[in-house]
């Protein structure tokens, strides 16, 4: 019984680091991270300008520390449903003549 136990932590062991070096090893079709390529048209130069001209966005989050926004109430409503409409709305209504 015990070395059915072994047995089986073993090849457990073996499958994990054959699905780690699999998965993991950085050895599959992997685009490239480097900026060195040569644009391949003004259009893509343009835009490799523009966006190495963006700046990094930061938020002002003391707004959730000030007293008026916490004093703020929930005033939301809830919607009861209603009933849906007749099955064919141009149907002419029964009960009604009309002239």
């Amino acid at each position: 019984m015990k070395s059915n136990t072994i047995v089986i932590i073993v090849i457990t062991l073996l499958l994990a680091a054959g699905a780690y070096w699999y998965f993991f090893t950085g050895t599959g079709n992997q685009p490239p991270l480097s900026t060195n390529n040569v644009p391949v048209n003004q259009a893509q130069a343009q835009f490799e300008t523009l966006v190495g001209d963006l700046k990094p966005i930061s938020f002002n989050t003391s707004i959730f520390s000030d007293p008026r926004f916490n004093a703020l109430v929930d005033i939301t409503t809830t919607v009861l449903p209603e009933p849906s409409g007749r099955p064919d709305p141009l149907a002419p209504i029964p009960g009604v003549t009309g002239h």
